[in-house]
């Protein structure tokens, strides 16, 4: 005779059970979600994250890979598709950027995706997958941008090679600043002035083209964390150097006082910002580990 507990234990299993098959979809319907969503990302999402891009943006390419994505977490929380970052940037139109030679999502196919990621972002595929029709039969025709944002996004192209010029003004300061303290010369603490004025205006204008290149671009995953660092820590670094400017104009920093020493921890400062700030620059295209020894 089976004891009571035990038979009480046996059905909560089974209704357990039956409540999850309930929620799970079935077979087909599984398939044919994933082949939706498989169909959007191939004719939205290739052209930036595709497999055989040698840089996909956000070193994510591998955007028809569903089983991949749907076992990162930083993209896709299963069944929680306002957690999950890839729905939130299809739905708010950050991913496709506008950048990119095809439209938006149509609110269809955000729902196929909000869909998908609710059932448990399953990842099979039909037989035949390759071959099957897109989701959309007529796609959407891409909206021309007017002359004046395609005026901003060509200025804001510029933000990546700007960067080389304050970046070298900085660390020659450094040097400069440190000739100055060991020869006691007037004339290396004039040039280190020169130096930190120039490098900071140009710190504010590659601030500012960074803030305009990156609203045309779009990132997911680790990535978007990285460009949100980048940005504020990049302008944090412009609004440092303005300051270390300040301090070695306002003040005349002779050699051996309390300013020059207070603007010479400054400029130290701002030499690590701007190292850890082009550092992430540069983790945008080739991941935080492009330093790795291998």
């Amino acid at each position: 005779m089976i004891p009571s507990r035990f038979r009480v234990l046996f059905f909560c299993l089974l209704l357990a059970g039956l409540a999850r098959a309930e929620d799970a979809p079935a077979k087909p319907d599984a398939l044919k979600l994933a082949q939706q969503v498989h169909d959007i990302f191939e004719a939205k999402c290739l052209e930036c994250h595709g497999p055989e891009l040698p840089r996909p943006k956000g070193k994510f390419g591998y955007v028809l890979d569903l089983k991949r994505i749907a076992d990162n977490p930083k993209m896709i929380v299963r069944g929680e598709p306002d957690g999950s970052d890839l729905y939130d940037m299809v739905l708010h139109d950050e991913m496709p950027g506008e950048d990119a030679m095809v439209p938006p999502l149509s609110a269809a196919e955000k729902e196929i995706v909000k869909k998908w990621i609710e059932a448990g972002a399953p990842h099979e595929l039909p037989a035949g997958a390759v071959a099957a029709a897109p989701v959309v039969a007529a796609p959407a025709a891409i909206p021309e941008m007017s002359f004046a944002k395609k005026a901003v996004r060509w200025v804001g192209r510029f933000h990546p090679v700007s960067t080389h010029f304050p970046v070298a003004l900085m660390y020659v300061a450094v040097l400069a600043e440190m000739l100055g303290w060991w020869t006691r010369r007037e004339s290396w603490l004039a040039t280190v002035r020169f130096l930190i004025v120039l490098a900071a205006l140009g710190g504010i204008t590659t601030a500012g083209l960074g803030w305009v290149n990156a609203s045309f671009t779009s990132y997911v995953g680790q990535s978007a964390a990285v460009l949100v660092w980048h940005r504020w820590l990049g302008t944090f670094t412009a609004v440092w150097m303005t300051a270390c400017a300040g301090l070695s104009v306002i003040s005349e920093c002779e050699e051996g006082s309390a300013a020059r020493r207070r603007f010479r921890g400054a400029l130290l400062v701002g030499a690590l910002l701007v190292g850890v700030s082009g550092f992430l620059g540069s983790a945008l295209i080739f991941g935080l580990d492009h330093y790795a020894w291998k």
